[in-house]
């Protein structure tokens, strides 16, 4: 009992592709369903600006590029295509509604706060 076992180079290989494992497990369980990008039945993006709807949009059925130009206050610009939408512009400083790219699953959403516009899809 004076000596404490230490883990070996071989004990370290077997837990580490356990751990991979069950993570590959967790993002292909959590990501079923369909894949990234598709439109999961029917998806609608809802617009909100100053906690009112401007734009309610069913994804599935969008043909060509839609775009959504808001310039009272802070400008942006939101452009909806077949199963996804996203900010393209905004006049914000950090533009951190830009950089969070593409919306395509139900749940996601994206904030430009100094607009206080939200861009969410929801599942119909």
């Amino acid at each position: 009992m004076d000596k404490i076992k230490r883990l070996k180079m071989g004990d370290l290989i077997v837990f580490t592709l356990g751990l991979l494992l069950v993570l590959a497990s967790l993002g292909f369980y959590f990501n079923s369903g369909t894949a990234q990008g598709e439109p999961d039945d029917r998806s609608i993006a809802v617009v909100t600006r100053n906690g009112s709807k401007v734009a309610e949009l069913d994804l599935s059925t969008v043909q060509a590029p839609q775009y959504i130009t808001l310039d009272d206050g802070i400008e942006v610009t939101i452009v909806a295509e077949k199963g996804s939408i996203r900010f393209k512009e905004a006049d914000c400083p950090d533009k951190i509604c830009v950089k969070t790219g593409t919306l395509t699953q139900p749940g996601e959403q994206a904030i430009c706060m100094p607009s206080r516009t939200i861009v969410r899809i929801l599942k119909d």
